[in-house]
């Protein structure tokens, strides 16, 4: 959440729900939605995975995604919880899995167990403590993996990742014929590699950029930076536990993904101006990949 300074917010016109920020990821073939304001709402999902990081004030779509994956309890990010296993239910959609900074797990439970009281019915899910290192199967050949992250709360980041397998080194111009005999004969012929699909930050301080190596590296990384410009400091920043547009170009020469989608950008900047400092602060190299959770 946005704490920093006593300055007034603008009133961003996408803080409704037609806000919506859509991003179609061309490399992984797959879509990023989602809306992301500092302090208000934070929900993203990849529709093709059943994939939601963040559930918000639970929007409609979030509710269609089977795995749901919470970076920290932070209410802006975790406030529709019931919310979202409410309209699982009422959907009749198959019991979702959700993933939480182990820590914060018996009071994630704790309250849905009361608004299971409530509406005289219990929920049926399945919650899952994550630890920084843990990884899971979400389907498809995925896996998501917990990420360290340095907020204010017990927090995590995630990434999607996968393993397919490809053909040994020493084997790269063996002939087909050859390989099938060697296959036949037990010879493994081919070894699992990793492919970072994306990996996003949750709210953290940059230290994580020192030290997570999937949010420098991955084809598509999705990084808090709440604060873009002079209008707060990185003093500012610090005091929320976040990230500061000057904490990213100081290690921007380290960013390697195919696309950098900054996010959860304080309500302080119009869709507009936030476009704006993207467009005047990024160096040319790393703005040509830059494409922020904006609508």
């Amino acid at each position: 959440m946005a704490t920093a300074g006593s300055k007034p917010n603008v009133h961003r016109a996408e803080l409704t729900p037609t806000g919506v920020a859509q991003i179609y990821l061309e490399r992984l073939g797959v879509r990023l939605e989602g809306q992301s304001v500092a302090g208000v709402e934070t929900w993203l999902r990849v529709p093709e995975w059943s994939l939601a990081i963040d559930v918000g004030r639970s929007p409609e779509p979030i509710a269609r995604c089977k795995h749901l994956a919470l970076t920290h309890a932070h209410m802006d990010h975790a406030g529709g919880l019931a919310q979202y296993l409410s309209l699982r239910q009422l959907y009749a959609f198959e019991p979702p899995t959700v993933y939480a900074p182990a820590e914060s797990c018996a009071d994630l439970q704790a309250i849905v167990d009361v608004w299971g009281r409530l509406h005289r019915r219990a929920f049926d899910w399945q919650l899952v403590p994550m630890r920084p290192g843990d990884e899971v199967d979400i389907g498809g050949g995925r896996r998501l993996r917990a990420l360290p992250a340095d907020h204010v709360v017990p927090a995590l980041g995630y990434a999607v990742i996968e393993r397919p397998s490809r053909r040994k080194a020493q084997f790269a111009t063996t002939a087909p014929d050859v390989l099938r005999q060697l296959a036949a004969n037990g010879v493994a012929i081919t070894e699992p590699m990793e492919r970072l699909l994306l990996a996003i930050s949750g709210d953290t301080l940059p230290t994580v950029l020192d030290r997570v190596p999937e949010l420098l590296t991955a084809e598509v990384t999705v990084m808090e930076t709440t604060f873009l410009d002079a209008r707060r400091t990185v003093a500012d920043a610090r005091v929320g536990g976040h990230t500061h547009m000057d904490d990213v170009l100081a290690r921007a020469a380290s960013l390697r993904p195919h696309v950098f989608v900054p996010y959860h950008i304080s309500q302080i900047y119009t869709a507009t101006a936030a476009r704006a400092v993207f467009v005047e602060r990024l160096p040319p190299e790393l703005q040509t990949r830059c494409r922020p959770l904006l609508p």
